[in-house]
C-alpha cells in the first residue's frame, strides 16, 4: 500500500491520494438535481394551541369517549369468567399449571420479603450517613 508511494521527492506540491478516495466525483457534484423535501407549513400553528380560558379540553371526542366506555363495559363483564381453555387441557398439564401457581405465590412472597429487607437496609444506611 504505502510502499508504492515515494517518500522522497520534496518537489511535489500535492499530497498523494489515499486509496479509499474515489477517482470520480460523486454524482451529486456533477450537476444532478438534489432531492427536495417539501416545507412544513406553520400557518395553522395557533389553531392547535389549547384554549387558555382555565378549562381543560377532553382529549377524547364524544364518540371516542362513548366507544371507550363500551369497551370497558365489555371487558368488565369478562373479568373472573373462565375462557374454558384451562378446563380443556389434559389433567397432567392442569396439575402442572396449579404447581406453577404455587411456585409463583412463593416467589412473590420471597420477592416482597426481599424488598422489605432492602428498604430496611436503605433506612439504616440513610441514618448512618445523615448522622
Amino acid at each position: 500500500m504505502s510502499t508504492n508511494v515515494p517518500i522522497t521527492g520534496a518537489g511535489s506540491v500535492t499530497a498523494p491520494t489515499p486509496q479509499n478516495t474515489p477517482l470520480n466525483q460523486a454524482p451529486i457534484a456533477l450537476g444532478l438535481s438534489r432531492p427536495t423535501v417539501p416545507d412544513i407549513s406553520e400557518e395553522n400553528e395557533g389553531d392547535a394551541a389549547p384554549a387558555d380560558d382555565g378549562e381543560e379540553e377532553d382529549p377524547l371526542s364524544g364518540l371516542q369517549h362513548h366507544m371507550l366506555g363500551m369497551v370497558h363495559g365489555k371487558l368488565a363483564n369478562l373479568l373472573g369468567k373462565s375462557s374454558g381453555y384451562i378446563e380443556s387441557l389434559p389433567v397432567e398439564i392442569k396439575l402442572n399449571v396449579e404447581a406453577l401457581k404455587g411456585v409463583q405465590i412463593k416467589q412473590n412472597e420471597l420477592h416482597n420479603q426481599y424488598k422489605k429487607e432492602c428498604l430496611e437496609l436503605e433506612k439504616k444506611v440513610h441514618t448512618i450517613f445523615i448522622l
